[in-house]
């Protein structure tokens, strides 16, 4: 969705940074040293204050766009995505305890 430059992937900003705050969160709730999410937490929460908060999610790649002046695109990529898979039965995962 960014090759083609529409980023519509039905996940926006605001829910992408809820998500990695949440993660973050439980990280140092747990005390486990995180190397690469606090620094995903800035990033995405400097795209979701340039772009808005219900920008699409892939709208973060657009923050390397502007800062570069230049725009990552390839011929040959759709708008829309499609899943020509069909349906499968789901299954509960349990953890081990």
């Amino acid at each position: 969705m960014i090759l083609n430059g529409c980023y519509a992937v039905d996940f926006t900003l605001d829910l992408e940074l809820k998500d990695l705050v949440l993660f973050q969160s439980l990280a140092e709730q747990h005390q486990i040293p995180l190397e690469l999410s606090p620094l995903a937490v800035d990033i995405v929460a400097d795209a979701l204050d340039r772009y808005g908060p219900r920008a699409w999610s892939t709208k973060v790649v657009k923050r390397l766009e502007d800062d570069c002046d230049t725009e990552l695109r390839a011929p040959g990529f759709p708008e829309i995505l499609t899943d020509g898979d069909s349906e499968g039965a789901s299954h509960e995962v349990l953890p081990r305890r």
